[in-house]
């Protein structure tokens, strides 16, 4: 045990008699001991200010050269234009244009009864069951159609019109109307009348109360179109 206290003893003074002394420093002998630490590699403290101010430069910088580049230009939408040439015409023959004539081609309209009826002057008068004509025209050019009786006048509704100081003699009154709804007539005038007895007028004041059908034209009811009444007058005075 002794020998073995010997030998670490002298291995002790070998290592203190190796170690070189610190230059620069006198210490009187003594022996200093350093403690080292691990490596941190970026994170040291010596070299974190500057990467850091490295790092604002580099931010600025990017910062200062995205304000200076103009933005990116919106897009224009690009409008097609519209082709613009003359109007397209279309070529009709004589007898397209024959059978386009709206002036030919009878207005309808609705009686009171709700039946259709046509108002514009045909001419008719030539189908079977269509209303004769009276063979002449009117004042105004109008067609002008035999009347046919709904109702006939009655004597209490003629004779308050006549004039017994003129309508001496048996005679007669004709005059033109215009047919209207409820089988009515309406803007009567005068025509012709046996002469002095003023027949027409009469017939004219009390055609307010006759009921007259309006002409027909192939099936359909003319209301509108104008008829002749004719009144034939058998006794106008009376006897005591």
């Amino acid at each position: 045990m002794l020998l073995a206290l010997v030998i670490e003893l002298l291995l002790v003074l070998l290592l203190l008699f190796f170690v070189p002394p610190v230059p620069g420093r006198k210490d009187g002998g003594r022996t200093t001991v350093f403690g080292i630490e691990a490596s941190k590699g970026e994170d040291s403290p010596d070299k974190k200010p500057a990467e850091r101010q490295q790092q604002k430069k580099a931010a600025k910088a990017q910062r200062a050269q995205a304000q200076t580049q103009p933005p990116p230009p919106v897009p224009v939408p690009i409008e097609t234009p519209v082709p613009v040439g003359p109007p397209t015409f279309l070529k009709l023959s004589r007898n397209d244009y024959q059978q386009g004539d709206i002036a030919k081609v009878p207005s309808h309209a609705s009686t009171a009864d709700g039946a259709e009826s046509e108002t514009a002057d045909s001419g008719g008068g030539g189908g079977a069951g269509d209303t004769p004509t009276a063979g002449r025209k009117g004042r105004n050019g109008e067609t002008l159609y035999v009347a046919e009786w709904v109702r006939e006048p009655t004597n209490a509704e003629l004779n308050p019109y006549v004039n017994e100081n003129r309508a001496r003699f048996p005679g007669y009154g004709l005059v033109a109307c215009r047919t209207v709804a409820r089988n009515r007539v309406d803007d009567c005038y005068e025509l012709e009348e046996t002469r002095g007895t003023g027949f027409a007028g009469s017939v004219r004041q009390a055609a307010f109360q006759f009921l007259v059908r309006a002409p027909r034209v192939g099936k359909k009811l003319m209301v509108g179109e104008w008829v002749m009444i004719r009144i034939d007058y058998r006794r106008t005075v009376r006897e005591p």
